[in-house]
């Protein structure tokens, strides 16, 4: 009889500890092997989750030991002195894979736009004024000339070329590129610092000045150029343009005033209006329609002093204050917002930022290139 019992309580413990043990688990690890479809390697975590537990990386078909799968699709493998540590499943195979494969030439091109992406936000992030000089410009001898850009970078667009000899006044500097001026022309933009040789010419007073804040001769896309007068306090910190879409951001220096970003990017709804000017009500109305949707605000209308008519939409609520300012001009839709900054007391707009922000669009110059 004791023998019975004590046979029963063996296979009732028996029972208790199969159900305490998850399914998955396996008595032993199952080898399986690195797959990732673009050949690149496999981050190992600490913890089952995504964030700042990278423990190491597995190469493209390096053999893993997995002890089990979670339901959330992580990994349990072996991993060297810490014992355990997860991967995410789905880029296990049962099999060893194929050869590693080749970038695609897409690939490449993201990849190489992404590099350049980040140059140009570390050049602009080194920006900074200096005491004005003249430099003369020393192009290469295989093209003659080098490019002046709107940027300090090999992505935004190029201004023109510029010849061998071109005198330029330099106003500003990053690491690797000067920021200057044509005084013949006016346009301001940016060249390798290899490509200037620094020339001794006497500056007049109104040359090291630096009284008037200015877009200068922002060229878009070969299409026309944007003139105005920056707000006092801001400067244009940054302007990216790729392909027909262009962003710049006007900041100040004191994080209590309002952020400012301008878009101009070409629309093909508008691809036959010259300038808002030529828009029925109809078309105007859909336009408002968009903003109405989805804010509660205020629309009216005002020109600049070229004549040109501008959408001001202004957010009548008092959680995320904004206002927009619209343009369409040849084709292209230009949009200038205002925005509180984060870092001010009061999160909404002021009238007096405001009436800053419509001034500023409305002086802005539409100059269609002449060719």
């Amino acid at each position: 009889m004791k023998k019975t019992i004590a046979l029963i309580l063996s296979l009732v413990l028996l029972a208790t500890a199969c159900i305490m043990i998850p399914a998955s688990v396996s008595a032993e690890a199952m080898p399986m092997y690195v797959y990732t479809a673009n050949g690149k390697t496999l981050n190992v975590r600490s913890s089952p989750e995504k964030g700042n537990n990278v423990i190491g990386r597995l190469n493209y078909g390096d053999q893993v030991l997995v002890e089990f799968i979670n339901s959330t699709g992580w990994a349990v493998i072996l991993w060297g002195s810490e014992g355990e540590a997860y991967v995410q499943a789905r880029f296990l195979q049962d099999d060893p894979p194929g050869p590693k494969p080749t970038p695609s030439q897409d690939d490449k091109e993201t990849q190489e736009l992404k590099e350049e992406q980040n140059k140009l936000n570390k050049e602009l992030k080194s920006e900074k004024e200096i005491e004005p000089f003249y430099g003369v410009v020393r192009a290469t001898r295989v093209t003659g000339s080098i490019n002046f850009r709107v940027g300090p970078g090999k992505i935004t667009t190029r201004i023109e070329s510029l010849p061998d000899g071109k005198e330029l006044l330099i106003i500003g500097e990053t690491t690797n590129w000067y920021r200057a001026r044509d005084p013949q022309t006016n346009q301001v933009g940016y060249l390798y610092k290899s490509f200037v040789t620094r020339i001794n010419k006497e500056l007049t007073n109104a040359e090291g000045e630096d009284g008037k804040r200015t877009l200068g001769s922002l060229n878009v896309n070969g299409e026309f150029d944007l003139v105005c007068e920056l707000p006092e306090g801001f400067d244009l910190q940054y302007v990216n343009m790729q392909g027909t879409k262009i962003v710049a951001s006007i900041i100040s220096q004191d994080m209590t005033k309002p952020k400012m970003y301008l878009n101009i990017a070409y629309d093909e709804t508008y691809g036959e209006v010259d300038r808002m000017n030529d828009m029925s009500d109809e078309d105007l109305a859909i336009l408002e329609g968009t903003f109405k949707e989805v804010n509660d605000v205020n629309i009216s209308y005002t020109e600049t002093g070229h004549g040109t008519k501008l959408m001001v939409v202004q957010e009548t609520g008092t959680d995320d204050d904004f206002v927009d300012i619209l343009a369409i001009y040849k084709g292209y839709f230009i949009e200038f917002t205002m925005v509180p900054n984060e870092n001010a007391a009061d999160k909404t707009l002021t009238e007096e930022q405001i009436a800053m922000c419509v001034k500023f669009l409305t002086e802005l110059d539409f100059n269609p290139i002449q060719k």
